[in-house]
């Protein structure tokens, strides 16, 4: 810890109130990051140890220089060593190496080619029937209930079906992978018991070796899958990635390719479901669906934080940070900047002005038209499928802890169903 942070300790109100992972501000932190971005737009958190970034023009500043900002373990708040108990189980698995989201060049900019070749876009319209597809039959299998937990049975679903289907994983495995999922993020939260935490250890390197199998699979027998052309590209480098490399790399691609999405299809879902004018809209003109996407992803941000590392001393928000020093850029406080956003908190389809939900520079989402795309046709099913959807009364919205992802645990939908 440096001496200036030492010094910092205490002497913030914001930073003395910051604890992103509880109540109240897990709930609902647009309260907490509006009085910062007036009275701290750059404050110490005394619960993170490291600078949190509030204000829209002081994200994109950080976000965007690669230069001065590092983004070495930019997905935690910080390298804090795990108890001995955990770590034993921890080095059962793969080294943690950096990969897409959390490297700097170049090593960031040799892993991102190989997925953006891997994961091309131009196949987007190839992909569009096959989501339209999974959504229709996960939709078959309650439509007739009138009634939906929409989180479990839709919302992860969908993403968490196209993506291993991508990959060339069975599909039977996604409700594996996505418990695999959850124990990548609960270790690294790290807000539970030890005794949790080391259960969630085993999971998570049983997932590392469940990736690195397939990886293996994929050398010996290459297949038409995005899976292979990733191992095959990753042979073809100079020096060529080895498993730990890949394993990280496909631990960010599921990460991102279905639980982020899936927190934009529920933010989306819980919108118009709220809303009855907003979803009478959406169904009798489902052109604005895309619109919808947009502003979903600005209010719920799925991405509600990002790290740094300065790499020298800098003056930001008026206040100094010296080299070695993190920070939290927050992109949900971005997102609801006034002086970005006119009446922030109002939901509004006719925005026109950019949001940070996919972040900005070099580690611009690669997925962001993946995602777009899942969005829209999750909705098209939804409103095509759902007449008069409403939110389930009395029940109590609660969101799952993570230092990134920003994801509703569960939403409980109802509809008249047909007779």
């Amino acid at each position: 810890m440096s001496e200036s942070s030492v010094t910092r300790r205490g002497a913030s109100p914001c930073g003395r109130e910051h604890f992103p992972l509880a109540s109240p501000m897990l709930d609902d932190p647009r309260p907490f990051y509006a009085r910062a971005r007036r009275d701290e737009p750059v404050f110490w958190s005394d619960s993170l140890n490291l600078w949190v970034v509030t204000r829209h023009e002081d994200v994109c500043a950080v976000a965007k220089d690669a230069a001065r900002f590092s983004s070495l373990d930019s997905i935690t708040p910080g390298a804090v060593p795990p108890p001995p108990e955990l770590f034993a189980e921890l080095v059962k698995g793969y080294p943690l190496l950096p990969s897409l989201v959390d490297s700097d060049p170049p090593v960031h900019t040799r892993g991102r080619a190989l997925v953006t070749k891997a994961l091309s876009l131009r196949r987007l319209a190839e992909f569009e029937p096959i989501l339209r597809e999974i959504a229709t039959r996960l939709v078959d299998g309650f439509v007739a209930k009138g009634r939906v937990e929409l989180v479990h049975a839709f919302a992860i679903a969908l993403p968490g079906n196209f993506i291993v289907d991508l990959l060339g994983l069975p599909r039977g495995h996604l409700d594996q992978v996505d418990r695999w999922t959850t124990n990548s993020t609960e270790v690294f939260s790290g807000q539970k018991p030890l005794p949790e935490l080391i259960e969630h250890a085993r999971g998570f390197v049983a997932f590392q070796h469940y990736l690195a199998a397939a990886i293996e699979d994929r050398r010996a027998s290459p297949r038409d899958d995005a899976l292979s052309d990733i191992v095959t590209g990753a042979a073809a480098l100079d020096p060529p990635f080895g498993v730990a490399e890949l394993v990280n790399m496909l631990l960010q691609i599921l990460f991102a390719g279905y639980e982020t999405t899936a927190g934009l299809i529920a933010a989306a879902a819980f919108e118009l479901a709220r809303d009855p004018e907003l979803f009478a809209a959406a169904k009798r003109d489902p052109s604005i669906l895309p619109s919808i996407v947009e502003e979903t992803l600005r209010v719920a941000s799925p991405i509600h934080a990002m790290y740094r590392t300065a790499l020298e001393d800098v003056e930001l928000g008026g206040v100094h940070i010296k080299k070695g020093e993190r920070l939290q850029i927050a992109y949900i406080s971005a997102n609801h900047d006034e002086r970005r956003f006119e009446e922030p908190l109002r939901f509004d389809v006719r925005r026109t002005t950019p949001h940070l939900a996919f972040g900005h520079g070099i580690h611009y989402c690669i997925g962001a038209p993946l995602a777009r795309l899942e969005g829209r046709v999750a909705l098209e099913v939804l409103t095509e499928r759902l007449p008069h959807l409403r939110l389930v009364p009395d029940q109590k919205l609660s969101y799952f802890p993570s230092a990134t992802a920003r994801r509703l645990e569960s939403l409980e939908l109802a509809w008249d169903p047909a007779r």
